[in-house]
């Protein structure tokens, strides 16, 4: 049997003020609407609305049967871990009870430096520029873990922050955001996984708003939402960021099992910009796929203010 779900979502317009200053305003959700046929039956009109809180607690899940994982699939960042125990973004094995799953995932439970955050304040910081060494004619690797589809990088491809360079491994979206801007979320958050042979780990977010225009550098990866896994993708890596590469820096976690910290963690203060098509083809393949934020318990998140661009 299988199951057809449609989605569609509403922001209300743009407001005049983020209470950042330097970034654009945060689009909210503010309608979701859910159709449900099983193969074979009509399918009956979109009903089922649902409001969203400012929080998203109400987690629509689309379950997938989970794809092969790769070797270069990072266990904990966005992906299924193929070996220890079946995790969910909802119900008794939902983000509330990650914890309770296995003695690994202890960290989601216990951990003091968890991710994602609601990033409410922050320290200007002089701080080194990421320095990205990514291929313009790249191609990605489709993987659907049940979780999110990301691709994985081809070789040879890392960013360089501060003293240490991370090899590029693979991007992933959440929807809706898994950080908050002042409480709010953006419709769409994708993480670029980075890590060194020595396993320390360096994610950039990217926050994704909504805009008027097609933005065709995201073409690949909007491709890949419906391609076979192993399916082979082209893409240019760095022309999916913004231009402003200003980021907002803080010491983290992964946002699924085994929760572990020490991850560095930049996000682009500048969301990108896709038009309102693009943005639903991710909802309608995975929505309600983000963990709610954790306490900051003191940490301190930084703004770099050297010229990015």
């Amino acid at each position: 049997m299988r199951e057809r779900w449609s989605t569609s979502w509403m922001a209300p317009p743009r407001r005049p003020d983020d209470g950042f200053g330097f970034l654009p305003a945060v689009p909210r959700f503010s309608k979701f609407e859910i159709c449900f046929t099983t193969e074979g039956a009509q399918a009956p009109p979109c009903g089922g609305e649902i409001i969203m809180n400012k929080s998203f607690k109400i987690g629509i899940a689309v379950a997938a049967a989970a794809g092969s994982l790769t070797s270069v699939a990072l266990i904990g960042v966005g992906g299924a871990n193929g070996t220890g125990p079946h995790w969910e973004y909802q119900g008794e094995e939902g983000p509330n009870h990650w914890g309770e799953l296995d003695a690994s995932y202890q960290a989601c439970a216990d951990g003091s430096a968890q991710t994602p955050i609601n990033i409410t304040k922050f320290e200007k910081k002089n701080l080194k520029n990421l320095v990205f060494n990514y291929n313009h004619n790249g191609v990605g690797t489709v993987v659907n873990n049940g979780h999110t589809v990301q691709l994985n990088a081809d070789a040879g491809q890392s960013v360089t922050i501060g003293n240490t360079t991370y090899p590029f491994l693979q991007i992933h979206f959440h929807t809706p955001s898994e950080h908050e801007i002042n409480g709010k979320h953006y419709p769409l958050e994708v993480h670029f996984v980075h890590k060194t042979d020595g396993g320390e780990i360096a994610v950039v977010g990217i926050f994704v708003t909504e805009g008027r225009k097609h933005n065709h550098a995201w073409d690949g990866f909007v491709s890949a939402l419906e391609a076979s896994d192993s399916t082979p993708v082209n893409v240019d890596w760095d022309e999916m960021f913004p231009e402003n590469k200003q980021t907002l820096r803080y010491s983290g976690s992964l946002t699924t099992p085994p929760c572990t910290e020490g991850v560095a963690w930049n996000i682009f203060t500048t969301p990108v910009e896709l038009d309102r098509e693009q943005i639903n083809e991710f909802i309608n393949t995975y929505n309600g796929n983000m963990r709610p934020v954790q306490p900051i318990n003191g940490r301190k998140v930084f703004l770099d203010s050297t010229p990015n661009s």
